[in-house]
């Protein structure tokens, strides 16, 4: 049974841990944890009929999630995400957001393990709200296991199939779109690309080299764009909860595939555990997953596969990069030693 907290101490808490509450004032126009909890509760009493009556965690990241216990006893959580022009590359305007919650409730309707759909997406001070519905469920697994990764794999597979019979317009689903620059705008203001641009040309190239050798001909399906063992949890070797549905998008089956590949292993929220695949655990990862499908992926259809990987193994190692811009020494355990030791090898797909 999770504990309840005090609101206020709960979003202090989490905004202490950064540099900056940029994420709450892009949100909340505030990082002043009372002023939050009070917009929160005003909007729980508003459109839930229910005041809050305490916090089981504050999340920020992208946006900022609340997972709270009202008085009437139910749990909920709620998403707040900052105004669509702060990253519009993430795609987390009003339509798109509409399009997300419409598929999490054709899916929460099949009995698919996803959270249901309360409420939103509604205006919250600079943002947009929704609520979904508590989902305490399962463990935490680990992507190294080979039982892990081949769960994995399946259930994006199988996610994959499931949303072809969806019915309704996904189209507005680009999540972390790229346009004409090498990269899209960093999902987080922690990441300052321009700024540290000097010693990461290597990474660069790899980006570029990596998009050049990208040819998805593939129709475009609809899947989650952030399929990892973070946003999982497991019982008996099965799937059976799934978080961060923001992640949903609209690409080619080798995008969400290749882009999966290239971090299913990582859970950022645990502390002291590996977190960054090898070249041998990616390749594994694909075949459970052409396993799962029932055919394998064509010569192209790999190449372009493990481009797409390559590519978000060197925006990650661009984001680390940008933390640290001077440091040339990285450990084994960081995007930037994957890129550096195996990003030749995977670029051949």
């Amino acid at each position: 049974m999770r504990m309840n907290h005090d609101p206020v101490e709960t979003i202090r808490t989490e905004i202490q841990t950064w540099d900056s509450p940029f994420v709450e004032l892009d949100c909340y126009g505030s990082g002043n944890p009372e002023q939050i909890a009070a917009l929160i509760n005003e909007f729980c009493q508003t459109h839930l009929g229910s005041s809050v009556r305490g916090y089981f965690f504050y999340h920020a990241s992208v946006g900022s999630a609340h997972g709270i216990q009202l008085e009437d006893g139910h749990n909920v959580v709620i998403k707040v995400r900052p105004p669509a022009e702060t990253n519009p590359d993430l795609s987390l305007d009003q339509k798109s957001l509409d399009a997300i919650c419409a598929v999490m409730t054709w899916l929460a309707k099949r009995s698919y393990p996803c959270p249901k759909v309360l409420f939103g997406p509604a205006p919250l001070a600079r943002g947009l709200a929704t609520v979904e519905e508590f989902l305490d469920r399962g463990q935490r697994g680990n992507g190294f296991e080979p039982e892990c990764r081949r769960a994995i794999a399946s259930g994006l597979a199988e996610l994959i199939d499931v949303l072809q019979e969806f019915e309704g317009d996904a189209s507005s689903l680009k999540h972390f779109r790229r346009g004409d620059s090498l990269y899209p705008q960093p999902h987080s203001k922690l990441f300052d690309f321009a700024k540290t641009a000097k010693g990461a040309e290597w990474i660069d190239e790899f980006a570029w080299r990596a998009r050049q050798a990208e040819a998805h001909d593939g129709e475009r399906l609809l899947g989650h764009a952030d399929w990892r063992v973070e946003h999982l949890r497991f019982e008996d070797g099965k799937i059976v909860a799934t978080y961060d549905w923001d992640s949903l998008a609209f690409r080619p089956e080798t995008e969400l595939v290749g882009l999966s590949a290239h971090g299913f292993t990582a859970d950022w929220t645990l502390e002291g555990v590996r977190r960054i695949p090898t070249a041998n655990d990616i390749r594994a990862y694909v075949a459970d997953y052409e396993e799962s499908r029932g055919r394998p992926f064509s010569k192209r259809e790999r190449r372009s596969l493990f481009a797409h990987c390559v590519y978000f193994i060197a925006y990650g190692a661009r984001c680390t990069h940008s933390l640290e811009p001077d440091k040339t020494d990285w450990e084994e355990d960081t995007w930037l030693y994957l890129l550096r030791t195996q990003g030749e090898v995977l670029l051949r797909g």
